[in-house]
């Protein structure tokens, strides 16, 4: 009975190491390499359609620009337009100083950074609680704020 149940183990264990070598030899060979060629190339592929995103991203970008500028220079010759007619056209002083004061686009900008460096430092935030009245006071933000002491609560017994 021993000499059967060792040939019964003996082939099963060469069966496995048979059919261990043969997965190994199928899955070295060719078929997994052109598996790799092929994902080789699908990353290539989506590679070069990112570049080409990429590409057509920047383009419409400075197209966008460009277009901007031209909208600005036309919108800048429509003011000056206004203004030259105004000029000629209309006697309120009124009119004519606002509109002369927005022709100059560089004085506008060098008058903006002054304007806004003063407007921000005379600028504070706004309060969200109320401000202390004593240095020495508790601030509404402090856990004992509104909170009575032990020393003056008062049992109702006592008060009675």
């Amino acid at each position: 009975m021993e000499s059967a149940t060792q040939t019964v183990l003996l082939v099963s264990f060469s069966t496995l190491v048979i059919g261990l070598i043969f997965g190994l030899l199928i899955g070295r060979s060719n078929i997994g390499s052109r598996s790799k060629g092929a994902l080789i190339e699908e990353l290539n592929e989506a590679r070069r359609e990112l570049e080409a995103y990429k590409l057509d991203v920047a383009t419409r970008f400075t197209q966008t620009a460009e277009l901007v500028n031209k909208l600005t220079d036309s919108y800048r010759d429509v003011h000056q337009h206004l203004s030259n007619s105004a000029r000629e056209l209309c006697n309120d002083d009124q009119l004519l100083v606002s509109l002369e004061h927005r022709t100059d686009p560089a004085a506008e900008q060098e008058a903006a950074p002054e304007q806004q460096s003063t407007s921000e430092s005379q600028v504070e935030p706004p309060r969200d609680y109320a401000p202390k009245t004593d240095p020495e006071a508790e601030g509404t933000l402090s856990e004992e704020y509104g909170l009575k002491k032990e020393e003056e609560v008062q049992e109702p017994s006592r008060m009675a």
